[in-house]
């Protein structure tokens, strides 16, 4: 197969068995959040925040995996790409053990002043840090070797251990149930890859290595620092401003965004690699803009497909069994269409990293940083609530690819091509959300009813439908799939012996 089947056919099994692990992890934070409350659950989403940012200690380090990796895969240097993954292993389990040590040593100093979850949270932080590192370098190994399959596989079994666990133990014991469970999900995500591709480590601490990965990828750590402030600012505001119980309504919201977001998350992870491939053999530029232009035209046909199916099915689903968080119901909405800028923002950031233009991604992300405080406190303070955060988080996502959008395009377009393709951007848009906005009008009153929600979302499917086969039959999906996934069952006519 060509390598455009193989991206198609890798990205498509992944996004699969990645849409797969959201509605498990879906259905188990559904009935973790009824187990848990609102109270309960605002107290995990702070605690979780360690868990986000401890990933940026090792300082850009182990974000090499995926990129020079299949770098040097692509010029042909395999020793190097080895030598790679054994700096990042060691560099970066080193770092992560600092910050559970100080994890353990702030609860302990703090006691006396930290409420009883906090303070055995923060202590079981220090070993969730060094079991969630140790599973994110073994499944980044397997996406930057491409090893696809596998780690397709993992992360629906790990979805479904996770769920067993989470269930099981946070209906016992509530939110100190909870983190035993993710332990012990950490736990069996080591144990699976080590069993289906054991990776050999040795303990390398070649500080030039180290230094020259530092350089290369602390500029992106600090764009991913930058964009982790950005999407936990309206968490920390909302618990600052209304309290956790807000908090824990706006999760939900949170939750669904999450879950929309996976799909072009995951075909990103495929994506990442080959682009550094790619351009490994190539060194030029101009060699990426047929994979941004082929994954830009999937993103902006498949993602409101995506969002209207959440737009008409999460509330109806939402009441019927999470009556306590209706109220997250108006903010999910909007918050959730702005997936589609989210999802886009994706090729264009990933070319300016491949071209190794990655510094220029600080001062947007900044700025869309600076622009979400901003938005979000005037919301809150002006009384529009959580509905106002969903609303202003979406105008800050538009913003933040219009910025990466025309910093990319200098490198691809003239100016004209590049307008062009914006306008066409916004149109599609607005048409998106003038059709969820206008049946929603239609079917007014009855958006909880499963017919209603069902007979919406048909009618935004045969809206968009023209898309849809545009799509195949300019990339030819449905053929390249069938050829890579079906034929291979095809029985075998016995070969018959000429006369």
């Amino acid at each position: 197969m060509s390598r455009k089947d193989d991206i198609i056919s890798d990205a498509s099994l992944y996004s699969m068995m990645s849409v797969l692990t959201q509605i498990i992890t879906l259905v188990a934070g559904i009935l973790t959040r009824r187990f848990l409350g609102p109270v309960q659950t605002g107290i995990w989403s702070l605690l979780q925040i360690i868990l986000v940012y401890s990933a940026y200690v090792p300082l850009g380090v182990t974000e090499a995996t995926s990129r020079e990796i299949p770098f040097y895969h692509g010029k042909g240097d395999y020793a190097k790409a080895d030598e790679i993954k054994n700096v990042i292993y060691s560099f970066s389990t080193v770092m992560s053990a600092l910050v559970a040590i100080g994890c353990v040593v702030y609860a302990l100093f703090m006691h006396g002043s930290l409420r009883p979850e906090l303070f055995y949270g923060l202590l079981m932080m220090g070993v969730l840090v060094m079991l969630q590192r140790s599973s994110n370098l073994h499944i980044s190994f397997l996406r930057g070797y491409k090893l696809f399959s596998i780690a397709a596989v993992q992360m629906v079994l790990s979805a479904i251990v996770n769920a067993l666990l989470v269930v099981f133990f946070t209906m016992r014991f509530k939110v100190y149930g909870f983190m035993v469970a993710m332990a012990l999900s950490f736990v069996f995500n080591v144990a699976y890859i080590h069993f289906r591709h054991r990776f050999s480590f040795r303990w390398n601490f070649d500080f030039r290595r180290i230094w020259d990965l530092i350089q290369y990828g602390f500029p992106l750590i600090l764009v991913s620092l930058l964009s982790t402030i950005f999407l936990t600012i309206d968490k920390l505001m909302i618990a600052k401003i209304l309290g956790v119980e807000a908090l824990g309504l706006y999760s939900v919201a949170l939750l669904a965004y999450t879950y929309l977001h996976n799909l072009p998350n995951s075909i990103g992870i495929v994506l990442i690699p080959n682009f550094h491939q790619k351009f490994g053999e190539t060194q030029n530029a101009e060699g990426l803009k047929g994979y941004l232009e082929k994954s830009t035209q999937v993103f902006e046909v498949i993602m409101p497909l995506l969002i209207a199916t959440g737009w008409f099915f999460i509330p109806y689903f939402a009441r019927l069994v999470l009556p306590d968080f209706e109220g997250s119901i108006p903010p999910m909405k909007y918050l959730i269409t702005s997936v589609f800028w989210v999802a886009l923002i994706h090729p264009y950031s990933y070319f300016l990293v491949v071209i190794r233009k990655q510094v220029l991604l600080l001062p947007i992300i900044g700025g869309a940083c600076a622009l979400a405080f901003l938005a979000n406190l005037f919301s809150l303070t002006h009384g529009f609530g959580i509905l106002g955060v969903g609303i202003a988080t979406t105008f800050v996502y538009f913003c933040n690819f219009t910025a990466t959008y025309f910093l990319a395009c200098r490198w691809l377009y003239p100016a004209g091509v590049t307008w062009r393709r914006y306008v066409l951007l916004l149109f599609k848009y607005g048409l998106m959300v003038g059709a969820l906005l206008l049946l929603n009008a239609l079917f007014r009153g009855s958006e909880y009813s499963w017919a209603s929600s069902l007979a919406q979302w048909v009618i935004f499917l045969l809206v968009y439908a023209p898309f849809l086969f545009k799509l195949n039959r300019d990339l030819n999906i449905f053929a390249t799939l069938k050829k890579k996934y079906f034929n291979r069952f095809k029985v075998q006519e016995p070969m018959v012996e000429d006369e």
